[in-house]
C-alpha cells in the first residue's frame, strides 16, 4: 500500500472517530481546578426558553480526569446566575454514571446564564464558574409551525394591558359624567317644583 493511500485511510478513519463523537459534549466547558477536573454544561442543547432542562457536570481527579470521582454532591453547591438573580439547586449523582451529576430546572429568560459550583472536595475549596451555551427562542426549531417568540408575546401583552388600561379610565370617566348628569337632571326637576 503506498503511503498516499495509508494517509488517505488514516485521515477517513480520524474523520470518522470526529463524527461518531457526541456532540453534546462539545458544547460543555472543561476547567481544571485545584487537584479536579470539570465538565459542565446543560443537558439539553441547544437550550430553549421555557423549556425543562438540567445541568450536566463531570467531576473528577485531574490526575486521572477519564474517572469520574463518586459522593460529591453533600459537599458541593451549584448555583445559576441571571442578570443579578440566582437560584441554588441540589446536586443528584446521575445513576450508574460515577462523578456525573445533575440538576434540572427550566430557564425562563433569553440570553447568558453563569453556573457556579462552589465547596469543596475533601480539604480542597471549589469555585468554579462557567457561562454555557445561550437560552434561544424555540424560533426556526419548532415544527411544523414556528412558535411565537416570547419578546413578541411579551409585547402584545404589554399592549394589551395598556389598551385596557385606557378603555378602563374611559369607562370612569363616562360613568362621572354620567353620575353628574343624573345629578343635573334631578336639580333641574327639584327647581322646577
Amino acid at each position: 500500500m503506498s503511503r498516499i493511500n495509508v494517509w488517505r485511510c488514516l485521515a477517513g478513519l480520524t474523520l470518522v472517530l470526529v463524527l461518531a463523537l457526541p456532540l453534546t459534549a462539545l458544547a460543555h466547558t472543561a476547567v481544571d481546578a485545584g487537584n479536579y477536573h470539570f465538565e459542565i454544561g446543560w443537558v439539553n442543547e441547544p437550550v430553549i426558553v421555557g423549556e425543562r432542562n438540567a445541568l450536566d457536570l463531570f467531576v473528577a481527579p485531574k490526575a486521572t480526569p477519564d474517572q469520574g470521582l463518586a459522593g460529591v454532591e453533600s459537599t458541593l453547591k451549584f448555583t445559576v446566575e441571571y442578570g443579578g438573580v440566582n437560584q441554588s439547586y441540589d446536586l443528584v449523582p446521575v445513576e450508574n454514571e460515577p462523578g456525573h451529576y445533575t440538576a434540572v430546572f427550566v430557564p425562563t429568560r433569553l440570553g447568558q446564564y453563569t453556573f457556579h459550583i462552589t465547596g469543596q472536595i475533601q480539604s480542597e475549596a471549589v469555585d468554579v464558574s462557567v457561562q454555557p451555551e445561550e437560552v434561544v427562542e424555540m424560533g426556526k426549531l419548532a415544527f411544523p409551525e414556528a412558535q411565537p417568540a416570547v419578546s413578541d408575546l411579551q409585547a402584545q401583552l404589554a399592549a394589551a394591558q395598556s389598551q385596557t388600561t385606557t378603555t378602563l379610565y374611559v369607562a370612569i370617566a363616562g360613568v362621572v359624567l354620567g353620575v353628574l348628569g343624573l345629578g343635573v337632571a334631578a336639580f333641574a326637576v327639584i327647581k322646577k317644583k
